[in-house]
This record gives C-alpha cells, sequence and structure tokens, in this order.
C-alpha cells in the first residue's frame, strides 16, 4: 500500500470516536497517518484528539476549525493541511468508520495503476457486510438517478464517505470553496473532470465495492438538507456549465 493520509472530520465525536479502531489501524498499518479536523465541535472533541493525537507522535494532525462548516470544507481543510506531508494518496472516511479503514487497502489494492480517483461503494450482494435501512437505500439510489440525469455522472454512489485521491490532484481538487455543504463528493468530480476532460475521466476514475459498511445512525443531514438536493444539483450543473 502506498503512503496514504486519511483526513476525518469530526463534529461532537468525543462519546463516539472509534478510539480503539483508530489506534489499531495506526499501529497496524506504517503506510498510513490520520488529519483529523474538528469542525467547531462544542464538547470535548478537541481535547480527546489532542490526547489521541499525544498516544501517536507523528503520526496525527489535528485541525480545529472555530466554527461548524460542514463536512465538504471540513475534509477540504484537512485535504489543504495535507499538502504539509509527504504522502501518494490521500483519503478521507466518515468520523464513525462506518466503512472501516482498513477498506482503504483493499479499494487501492482492487484498482488499477491508471485509477487516480477511488470510490468505494455500496453494492448490497452476497458474502459482504453492507447494513443500512432500507428507507436510506432508496433515497439514496433516488439521489443517484437525480444526479446522474442532472450532472451526466455514471456512478453508483457518490455519496459513501470512503474515498482514495491521488496526491497530485489534491491542490487542483479541493483548492476552492465548495458550492454546496453536503454534495462536495459530486462537486469534487465535476472538477475532475472539467480538469482532464470526459475521456480520461472515465479512464482514472474507480468504483470499488466495500465488503463492509455498517450504517451508525445519528445521520447528520437534516430533512431540509434532502429536500434542497434537486437545487444543489442544478447549482452545481450551472456553475460547471458557466465554466466551460
Amino acid at each position: 500500500m502506498k503512503q496514504t493520509h486519511v483526513v476525518i472530520p469530526c463534529y461532537n465525536e468525543s462519546e463516539r470516536l472509534p478510539r480503539d479502531e483508530l489506534s489499531s489501524f495506526i499501529d497496524g498499518n506504517p503506510w498510513a497517518s490520520i488529519g483529523f479536523v474538528n469542525d467547531g465541535s462544542s464538547d470535548d472533541t478537541s481535547r480527546v484528539l489532542r490526547e489521541f493525537q499525544g498516544e501517536h507522535p507523528g503520526r496525527i494532525d489535528v485541525l480545529d476549525l472555530r466554527q461548524n462548516v460542514g463536512k465538504g470544507e471540513a475534509v477540504r481543510q484537512g485535504a489543504l493541511q495535507s499538502l504539509e506531508r509527504e504522502y501518494d494518496l490521500l483519503a478521507y472516511l466518515d468520523a464513525d468508520l462506518a466503512t472501516p479503514a482498513e477498506a482503504l487497502q483493499d479499494m487501492f489494492e482492487g484498482s488499477r495503476p491508471e485509477h487516480r480517483v477511488i470510490f468505494g461503494s455500496r453494492v448490497q450482494r452476497a458474502g459482504v457486510k453492507i447494513e443500512r435501512h432500507a428507507s436510506r437505500h432508496y433515497v439514496g439510489r433516488t439521489f443517484a438517478s437525480l444526479a446522474s440525469l442532472i450532472l451526466d455522472i455514471s456512478l453508483y454512489d457518490t455519496q459513501c464517505g470512503a474515498k482514495l485521491v491521488a496526491r497530485e490532484l489534491v491542490s487542483d481538487l479541493f483548492s476552492e470553496p465548495f458550492l454546496t455543504r453536503w454534495l462536495f463528493d459530486l462537486e469534487l468530480l465535476m472538477r475532475l473532470r472539467q480538469l482532464v476532460g470526459p475521456e480520461e475521466f472515465d479512464r482514472i476514475v474507480y468504483e470499488h465495492p466495500l465488503d463492509q459498511w455498517v450504517e451508525k445512525g445519528d445521520s447528520r443531514v437534516r430533512l431540509r438538507d434532502g429536500l434542497a438536493v434537486p437545487y444543489e444539483l442544478l447549482r452545481i450543473r450551472r456553475a460547471f456549465r458557466a465554466r466551460g
């Protein structure tokens, strides 16, 4: 596995952060480092992250944001901070580790050398552990259909919180703030397609079916965020059409 820096955005995670699982991941994988982004938490998340950093010297970065800015901006800030480190791949995961950290190696090993952006995909199939509420699954499929129709992006699962990005793309993809709070994964793809062109985009993007993904509940996405999705998709389409 190539050297990988994993960005994990955290909002009020002092009681939920899976420290044992993260410690095992860091201790067992010398190729990995972690950059936690405390997204303006109102609890003791900052203290917990600093303690964890002290337990793993040199392997953990902590970035404290003064106010809550949402997952997309937190990941973006973590990605920009990561450029101070040496690594080959930038990853990001959700703080609850619905996708286990070890899945990153499977995602990389399942790809080919030309793949520069690798997405985890929650495809339910025999022999794997994909645990997701049925209602959220169907909402997700509806969203994917809308995204495909409005943005002409043919991917099964853009919203899974497990991604790998080649370092040479990080600056271009994360330099500007995202337009939307929750659909930044789609914006990232639109930026990439605009950067490299449709044919190269199809060649370097890979969707890897995960062997394990377990919904942990307590979603940060509110109902009104879901209702705004069609508007936000149209907003993204207009912005990228304007950029040409």
